[in-house]
């Protein structure tokens, strides 16, 4: 296999290959081993389709096409194109090599389950699992995270560590490189160092990141990816027109899809102990979870969990996500600090607070939950409350993080549980003092 091989998979993957061309090179690549690695590899990064070929067809194609003693083998893909010729060719193609990369790492267990908290599934070939254990040893796979205040911190065999947070969706592999399409959420890493030749590589919908051994987090948005670098160097590709940049630590970076807008990095601010946000005064950011009418923030409804029955769990909430501000805000936890709301409700009910968190050298920093029960509310004539909540009020989710103290507070979310009560805030704030 050589470089322009390599180069024209991945032109082809991208869609930027003509189908004929397509057509020839699968004929070209057909018992090279090495190239049908290759391209296995790299369309997992396309397989949100994969599971619309059929999975022994392909399994006996790729068996055949590996070997070096098998000279010549019709392809699925070749039949596709002379029965599905408006298929585009790098889907098609892409759907055959994603098959044949499950097929052939599907008895490798990648991921162990370290820690979690919420809502976790695992589908392995479209079999979803709600059951999972601590310390379970997972095959190369997708992860479900359902629930705002939902987490799971995941260990690859090197011990690089991943964590998933809120409603994400990941898939993952490793077959001499970890390969990782994060569909929806946000994911934050410790990648131990890799090969240099083979970096870990991370793709959204909108961009992919090379990573050889860093700290950082990623956040796939439906129209740009946002990076945050805390150790380490990066590189940030934008899809929509494989521009790059190398983000270094202490920076961050966003690639759209409209390859209009510069492509550069910026200097992640020192964390705050004192913060206030006032929605009279200004409208929420697009990621913070809840309606905004310019002047407050009202509770939308949203999924918590989900139970074993597939029905799910509906809260109603609103969510401060510092986390995902262009650059990011970092909030920092002190031993005094205090969370504080003005707000309002139709109905006296108790309200629970949850703070997010990461470590502020990256990384999980765990959940932690406090509630304020209704009878505490004391409302004036208008219906409105200040609520102030001590940071030794909250309490861990998992037994691996006992305090939020020393944290970075990427969320915090308040939600009046599974009551509609009209919730309504009009200001947050984060105190590192009780008197201030």
């Amino acid at each position: 296999m050589n470089d322009t091989e390599r180069q024209l998979i991945d032109l082809m993957l991208d869609g930027a290959l003509p189908e004929v061309e397509c057509a020839n090179l699968m004929a070209q690549i057909e018992g090279d081993a090495e190239a049908v690695a290759y391209l296995a590899d790299r369309a997992l990064l396309h397989s949100d389709l994969r599971h619309s070929l059929k999975r022994r067809e392909v399994r006996q194609w790729a068996t055949a096409a590996a070997s070096p003693q098998t000279k010549r083998v019709v392809s699925p893909a070749s039949r596709w194109f002379a029965w599905r010729p408006p298929m585009a060719a790098a889907a098609v193609l892409a759907l055959l090599a994603a098959g044949w990369f499950w097929v052939g790492s599907r008895e490798v267990r990648v991921l162990a389950l370290v820690d979690a908290s919420g809502t976790i599934s695992w589908s392995e070939d479209g079999k979803w699992r709600t059951d999972l254990a601590i310390g379970e040893q997972l095959k190369a796979g997708t992860i479900e995270t359902v629930g705002e205040a939902t987490s799971a911190s995941l260990r690859f065999r090197d011990g690089t560590m991943l964590n998933l947070s809120g409603d994400s969706e990941l898939s993952f592999s490793e077959n001499g490189q970890k390969l990782l399409v994060l569909r929806k959420g946000s994911l934050s890493a410790q990648v131990k160092p890799q090969p240099k030749d083979k970096p870990m590589l991370v793709r959204t919908a909108s961009a992919e990141a090379r990573v050889v051994g860093t700290v950082f987090n990623l956040a796939a948005r439906s129209e740009d990816t946002l990076l945050k670098v805390d150790e380490g160097l990066v590189n940030l590709k934008r899809l929509a027109d494989g521009s790059t940049i190398d983000v270094p630590a202490k920076s961050s970076a966003v690639a759209s899809l409209d390859s209009g807008l510069k492509l550069n990095s910026t200097t992640t601010p020192e964390p705050l102990a004192d913060w206030r946000f006032d929605f009279t005064h200004t409208m929420a950011p697009r990621d913070w979870r809840g309606f905004s009418d310019g002047a407050c923030m009202m509770a939308r409804p949203y999924v918590a969990s989900r139970k074993a029955s597939g029905e799910v769990v509906t809260h109603f909430g609103i969510s401060v996500r510092t986390a995902q501000l262009v650059p990011p805000l970092s909030l920092m936890v002190r031993d005094k600090s205090v969370i504080r709301y003005r707000l309002k409700q139709t109905q006296n009910k108790s309200l629970q607070i949850m703070l997010l968190t990461s470590k502020t050298s990256g990384g999980y920093g765990g959940n932690f939950e406090a509630r304020v029960d209704g009878s505490e509310l004391k409302p004036d004539a208008d219906g409105w409350c200040d609520v102030a909540v001590p940071v030794s009020a909250f309490k861990p989710l998992s037994p691996k993080h006992l305090s939020p103290v020393g944290n970075i507070i990427t969320s915090a979310l308040i939600s009046s549980l599974q009551t509609d009560t009209k919730l309504t805030v009009v200001r947050f704030e984060l105190k590192s003092e009780p008197g201030l």
